[in-house]
């Protein structure tokens, strides 16, 4: 039986009378209707369960606000890195020419080991992103191994920055951001130590002070042993000024606030010593994050990432960080190596404008390299 078009629209105007004005037409629908609307219904929820998939997928491989240029687009030179150990790391002695150099890092199988640059932006209430990284860690996973590795540079560490020279480490995400592109920066950062310390970097994730404060206190605060007693009248505080700090030894639970300020503070003793104290404080919000468990987590999450969004830049997605949060989260803390390129690995120079930086000793740190970054599982 053939069913004009007009049938079928006067067909669905009873038919939304009857249901959405309440007209005593006969509630009776043909039954070719009967089993189209069903069937229409089903179509509807199917497309909407996949354009939620196609989404969401879109969402879960998406890096959590990313820097938008790609780091490929930052010059530089070959880095002759072998996958199967270091390369002989180089003497810093000055005068030496700068070189070119791109970039080969290569990308790894989810259960290879992993290695992220992160690093602490200088950065105040209402500054730019871009600015000088107060700190530098380069924390390598190993799924296969069960192992971590956490090795702190410091910041005055004389480097060879890919077609700058040589200046302070911390400089490079500055040189390479010029422009107004942070991306550069995060590149170059990553160039910079992968050709120093002969370390193929994986990944990047930037951080302000903000976000440390929201993200600790979301947690609920951490647990810190304090091992001497702190006292520095001189911490500066957000606006440039001084902000007289006092942290008893002992155990201490400590906010945002409190947590970065132990971070940062190098009154009592120096560079070396904030270093340790920064991975003191990454290693307690893992604890404490830990101890919330799955639910804990979960319940938390919405708030988490509405905290820190806009103090956040990585070229990690939302699937990559599950991965790496589960396999992070499987590593004993005694299979958690933390180290210092400290006074055993790095000696003070005076540079030709009077500036006082640290110049790496190859030979000390070649084997510290390669047990935190290249050890067989």
């Amino acid at each position: 039986m053939k069913i004009s078009k007009e049938a079928i629209i006067a067909t669905l105007i009873e038919f939304l009378e009857v249901s959405l004005l309440g007209k005593s037409r006969s509630t009776a629908l043909p039954g070719w209707l009967s089993i189209l609307l069903p069937i229409a219904f089903v179509l509807a929820s199917f497309a909407v369960i996949i354009f939620s998939y196609l989404t969401m997928q879109i969402v879960w491989n998406r890096a959590i606000n990313p820097i938008e240029v790609a780091a490929s687009d930052v010059a530089a030179v070959e880095l002759e890195l072998d996958q199967n150990g270091p390369r002989p790391l180089l003497a810093m002695a000055p005068g030496e020419p700068t070189p070119t150099m791109i970039p080969t890092s290569e990308a790894r199988e989810a259960d290879e080991r992993t290695n992220i640059l992160v690093m602490g932006i200088d950065r105040r209430p209402g500054e730019p992103f871009i600015s000088r990284t107060d700190s530098m860690m380069l924390i390598s996973i190993d799924p296969q191994g069960e192992t971590a590795s956490i090795l702190s540079i410091p910041r005055d560490l004389y480097a060879m920055i890919p077609g700058y020279g040589r200046d302070r480490i911390n400089t490079a995400f500055v040189y390479g951001s010029a422009g107004g592109n942070p991306a550069g920066g995060a590149a170059l950062s990553m160039s910079t130590v992968e050709y120093n310390l002969g370390v193929p970097v994986d990944h990047y994730i930037l951080v302000d002070f903000s976000t440390v404060i929201k993200s600790i206190d979301t947690l609920g605060g951490i647990d810190v042993v304090v091992p001497f007693d702190i006292n520095d009248p001189t911490y500066p505080d957000m606006d440039y000024g001084y902000d007289p700090l006092f942290i008893p030894a002992g155990l201490q639970h400590m906010d945002g606030q409190t947590a970065l300020k132990y971070a940062r503070t190098r009154h009592v003793d120096n560079d070396f010593g904030r270093a340790s104290r920064q991975q003191q404080v990454l290693l307690a919000a893992r604890d404490k994050a830990l101890g919330l468990g799955i639910t804990g987590l979960l319940k938390n999450a919405p708030n988490f990432y509405a905290q820190i969004e806009q103090g956040i830049r990585t070229d990690l997605s939302l699937d990559q960080i599950m991965k790496l949060a589960q396999a992070a989260s499987g590593i004993e803390s005694e299979n958690i190596r933390t180290e210092v390129l400290d006074q055993n690995y790095v000696s003070p120079f005076v540079t030709d404008l009077g500036a006082q930086v640290l110049v790496l000793d190859p030979a000390a740190a070649e084997p510290l390299i390669q047990d935190l970054f290249y050890r067989e599982p």
